[in-house]
């Protein structure tokens, strides 16, 4: 009776960390999702940029006429963009509602939520 018992609180137990897991997960993606609009003197020079990031976990980036979708994580406190090309592209979110995306090369670029 004993070991029954220590088996049972032992998947209660890893039940409900998952349930909790799971919880915090889902507030952590609506918290992500919406549209983002780049930022910065570099942004002058160049067309609109917009990152689209959807509570279903996909997402566009936009650069003018031109588009690429994208899968998308959040994992402690990055947001990684999985490309169709099998490239990863890891994201901060800043104070406020800035997010900052590294970019291959040691560049950054950031991004403030407008939606």
């Amino acid at each position: 009776m004993f070991p029954d018992f220590k088996f049972r609180n032992l998947c209660l137990t890893a039940f409900l960390c998952i349930i909790v897991l799971a919880a915090f997960s889902c507030d952590r993606r609506e918290l992500f999702s919406g549209s983002y609009v780049a930022e910065g003197e570099e942004n002058l020079k160049t067309p609109e940029n917009v990152i689209e990031l959807k509570e279903n976990g996909q997402g566009v980036w936009r650069i003018a006429d031109d588009e690429a979708t994208f899968s998308w994580r959040v994992t402690d406190d990055e947001i990684r963009l999985y490309t169709k090309s099998g490239g990863v592209i890891i994201g901060k979110m800043k104070t406020g509602d800035t997010l900052e995306i590294a970019l291959p090369g040691s560049k950054f670029r950031y991004f403030k939520k407008v939606m």
